[in-house]
């Protein structure tokens, strides 16, 4: 099977399968297929594993098997799916680990300016002039160790998405998240079934091709 087709029957389920692969794996309806076939996520579960916990020490992103949204009205399933189930766990990994500065939205600047005055804000603030951007410095002035955020109702929206990481080149289709998250590493091994469905959506798609193909 070429790795065109493959790709073909994965923007088709994208397109055709988004609503009820969701439904599927809201319903956990992948352990009724794990138990009438042998499957990577139960024959290589620590395999998988070890390749996600990386995630403590190499950054990457992990694809998941949720459907990344798109223009369609409902596309948004999978995202909602995401949040019903996952857990942060207030870790602040992602707020005090130093880094280049996380990137503000006009509106993120002025909101929290408006919260800690002007002068403040454009201190802990660096300008990118080629871009016309302020960044926030980090580790994040507005984390405390015991309090958390503390700025958590008008903090950054890319703050509000995070764990969630624009789709992988690779898998263009599915929701993909930041390994360094702890949170989403557990929320990555959790839902390692859930490809399976994925999987038998795919390959219903490939045989319908494939005939298609051959008339």
């Amino acid at each position: 099977m070429s790795g065109d087709m493959i790709s073909r029957a994965r923007r088709l389920c994208h397109q055709l399968c988004f609503s009820s692969c969701v439904e599927d794996k809201r319903q956990g309806r992948h352990e009724d297929l794990l138990r009438l076939r042998p499957h990577w996520s139960i024959l290589k579960r620590d395999t998988e594993f070890q390749k996600i916990d990386m995630g403590e020490r190499v950054p990457f992103d992990i694809s998941l098997p949720l459907p990344a949204k798109d223009e369609r009205v409902g596309s948004d399933a999978g995202v909602k799916l995401f949040w019903q189930r996952f857990s942060c766990q207030r870790c602040g990994r992602c707020c005090f680990t130093p880094g280049a500065g996380l990137y503000l939205e006009k509106e993120d600047f002025e909101r929290i300016a408006k919260h800690v005055g002007k002068k403040k804000m454009k201190s802990l603030c660096r300008h990118e002039k080629a871009l016309q951007a302020w960044v926030l410095k980090q580790p994040c002035p507005f984390y405390d160790k015991e309090k958390g955020c503390t700025i958590y109702d008008i903090r950054p929206l890319t703050c509000t998405k995070y764990p969630l990481h624009p789709p992988l080149q690779q898998m263009p289709y599915h929701l993909a998240v930041d390994a360094f998250c702890p949170a989403a590493r557990a929320f990555a091994k959790e839902t390692l079934g859930w490809w399976i469905i994925c999987e038998n959506h795919w390959a219903a798609l490939l045989g319908k091709l494939d005939q298609d193909q051959k008339k």
